[in-house]
C-alpha cells in the first residue's frame, strides 16, 4: 500500500490553510488566488480600522493648539436671604432667592515649549505603525494562502498517482481472475490485490476531502460561500529563472533589500520615531508654558440691587514655570533614550537575523535541488523494476506480495518526487518572503 507519510506534510498545508467563496468552478491563478483573499479578508479590513484610529489621534493631538472655548449657565434657588432696614431709605438685600448665571470662557496655548509639536510627531508614527500593520496583514496572508495553492495542486497530483495504480490493479485483478478460473492462480493473490485496492480508494477519498476542506478554508478567509469550488490554473514546477548557485551568489545584495523592504525593518524604524519624539517630549516637561485665557460672565446677586443681571469679563496671562519635578523629566529622558538604544539594536539583530533566514533557505534549496535529481533516478529505476516484476509475475517466479512491494515503491519514488517538487516551490516563496518581496497586487 502507497505509504501516506510521504504526503502528510502538503496534505495538512492545503487542508488547515484555505479560506473564502468563489463561483462555481471558477478557475483561478496564483495571482488571482492570494488577491482574492487579500482584498476581502476581514483580518485586512480590522487592521485598516486601526489606520483610521490612529488618524484621529493625530487630529485629537493638533487640538491642543487650538483655542478652548466653553460655556456655561446655572440657576440657583436659595431659602434664605439676609436682609436690612433702613429707617428712612427702605429695605435693602444681601441677595436674592433666585440666582441666575452663564459664563463663556476662552483658553488658548500660546507657548508650550515643543510640547503639544512632540505630541503631535508621536500620533504620526503611530498611524505610520498602524497603516505598516496593514502591509504586514496583507503580506502574510498572500504568502500565507500560497501553501493552500499549491497543497491543492500537489494532493491533485497525488489522486492522479493513486489513480494509475488502482487501474494497474483492477486490470491485474482481471488477469488473475481468468487465471483462477482455469486453476493457474490462487484466490489469495486476487484478495491481496483487491484489499490493496481498497486501501487505495480509501487513501483516494482522503484526499478529495483534503481538497474539499481546503476550499472551505479559502473561501472563509475571501469572504465567499463556504461551498464555492473553483479550478486552480497552475502547476508544481521546479523551475527557476536564476539558478541557487546565482542567489548565493548575491546574499549581501539579498540581505540589504531585506533590510529595506521587510516590514519588520520599518516598524523597528517607527520605534526609533517614536522613541525620539518621547525624548523631545520628556525634555519639555521642566519648560515654561505660556497661555491666555478670556472670561465673559453675567450673574444677579450684586448689591444693591441683587434682582438685576449684569455682565462682567476678565483676561488672564499665565506663566508657568516648573523649578523643581522631582528629577521627573530627566528619568522620562533617559527612558525614552533607553527607549531608542533598543530600537537601534533590534535594527541591527533583525539585519543579522535576516541574513540568517536567506542563508538557511538558500541552504535548503540547495539540498532541495540535489535531492529531485537523486529522486529523478529512483524513479527511473524503480520504473525498470516494476517492468520486470510484472513480467517475471506473469511467469509464476515471483509472488503477488513481490509484485505489490514494487509497485508500492515505484509510487513511494513519484510521491516523493512530488512531494519534493512541492518542497520546492513553497522554498522559493520563502526566499521571497525572506526579501520582503511584495506578492499582492
Amino acid at each position: 500500500m502507497i505509504r501516506r507519510r510521504t504526503l502528510t506534510a502538503a496534505v495538512i498545508a492545503a487542508g488547515l490553510a484555505l479560506a473564502s467563496g468563489l463561483p462555481a468552478q471558477e478557475k483561478m491563478t496564483l495571482q488571482q488566488f492570494i488577491d482574492e483573499a487579500v482584498r476581502n479578508s476581514a483580518s485586512v479590513q480590522i487592521a485598516g480600522e486601526a489606520v483610521a484610529g490612529a488618524g484621529f489621534k493625530v487630529r485629537e493631538a493638533k487640538s491642543q493648539s487650538l483655542p478652548q472655548v466653553s460655556v456655561a449657565s446655572t440657576y440657583t434657588r436659595i431659602s434664605l436671604v439676609n436682609e436690612f432696614t433702613i429707617p428712612g431709605m427702605g429695605q435693602f438685600k444681601f441677595g436674592t432667592e433666585n440666582n441666575l448665571g452663564f459664563r463663556a470662557a476662552a483658553s488658548e496655548q500660546i507657548f508650550t515649549w515643543g510640547r503639544i509639536k512632540s505630541s503631535v510627531e508621536m500620533t504620526k508614527v503611530g498611524v505610520s505603525m498602524a497603516e505598516n500593520g496593514v502591509a504586514l496583514t496583507k503580506q502574510m496572508l498572500a504568502y500565507q494562502v500560497v501553501p493552500m495553492f499549491y497543497g491543492v495542486l500537489f494532493t491533485q497530483e497525488a489522486v492522479k498517482v493513486v489513480d494509475q495504480t488502482l487501474a494497474r490493479l483492477r486490470q491485474k485483478v482481471a488477469i488473475l481472475e481468468e487465471r483462477y478460473r482455469a486453476g493457474l492462480a490462487s484466490d489469495f493473490d486476487i484478495s491481496l490485490l483487491k484489499v490493496q485496492a481498497s486501501g487505495l480508494e480509501a487513501q483516494r477519498l482522503d484526499f478529495l476531502n483534503n481538497v474539499r476542506k481546503v476550499f472551505m478554508a479559502y473561501n472563509r478567509i475571501a469572504g465567499r460561500p463556504l461551498d464555492s469550488v473553483f479550478v486552480l490554473d497552475g502547476d508544481i514546477n521546479v523551475e527557476a529563472v536564476r539558478t541557487v548557485e546565482e542567489l548565493q551568489s548575491e546574499v549581501k545584495a539579498l540581505v540589504q533589500e531585506a533590510a529595506a523592504n521587510r516590514l519588520e525593518a520599518r516598524q523597528v524604524d517607527d520605534q526609533r520615531r517614536l522613541a525620539q519624539s518621547q525624548i523631545s517630549l520628556a525634555r519639555s516637561g521642566d519648560k515654561p508654558n505660556l497661555s491666555a485665557s478670556f472670561l465673559f460672565e453675567a450673574r444677579n446677586g450684586f448689591i444693591p440691587n441683587a434682582d438685576r443681571v449684569k455682565g462682567f469679563w476678565s483676561a488672564l496671562l499665565n506663566v508657568s514655570y516648573p523649578i523643581f519635578d522631582g528629577r521627573r523629566s530627566k528619568a522620562q529622558v533617559a527612558q525614552s533614550e533607553v527607549a531608542l538604544r533598543t530600537a537601534d539594536e533590534q535594527a541591527a539583530d533583525l539585519e543579522r537575523g535576516f541574513a540568517l533566514e536567506i542563508n538557511q533557505t538558500l541552504a535548503d534549496l540547495n539540498a532541495l535541488e540535489q535531492k529531485i535529481e537523486i529522486e529523478k533516478g529512483k524513479i527511473a529505476h524503480a520504473e525498470r523494476a516494476l517492468q520486470i516484476a510484472d513480467e517475471r509475475h506473469q511467469n509464476g517466479l515471483i509472488s503477488t506480495t513481490d509484485l505489490v512491494d514494487a509497485q508500492d515503491s515505484l509510487d513511494s519514488a513519484r510521491l516523493n518526487y512530488l512531494q519534493l517538487r512541492y518542497n520546492y516551490v513553497l522554498g522559493r516563496f520563502n526566499l521571497l518572503r525572506a526579501v520582503g518581496r511584495k506578492i499582492h497586487s
